[in-house]
């Protein structure tokens, strides 16, 4: 199996977010905690699975929970479930038509 990682620099964030909250968006696109170092770094991990050539399939990790709106400009994704990723949530505080990232 192949893993994709990520890190999530945890004093980086605004303030008004909790650390909490970032890994519980960070789990609902699939992403596992690995560690977080003593510097605040997460280290986050999801599966890889390889998408069949000619496959209209978007995504090419398999998290269980297939994202419904998407980033293009940074990758982000986000379920639908829960609370709305931080990223989404800006985006329509700003005015923005978040339909428009639905995937």
């Amino acid at each position: 199996m192949r893993w994709e990682y990520r890190k999530i620099l945890l004093n980086e964030h605004h303030r008004e977010e909790d650390d909490v909250d970032l890994l519980l968006e960070a789990g609902e696109d699939g992403w596992e905690l690995v560690a977080i170092t003593p510097h605040n770094i997460a280290y986050l991990k999801r599966a890889v699975i390889p998408v069949p050539v000619g496959s209209d399939q978007q995504d090419s990790y398999a998290p269980g929970i297939n994202p419904k709106y998407r980033n293009p400009a940074t990758g982000e994704t986000w379920s639908g479930r829960g609370r709305m990723a931080t990223w989404l949530k800006k985006k329509q505080d700003a005015g923005e038509d978040v339909e428009k990232y639905r995937t």
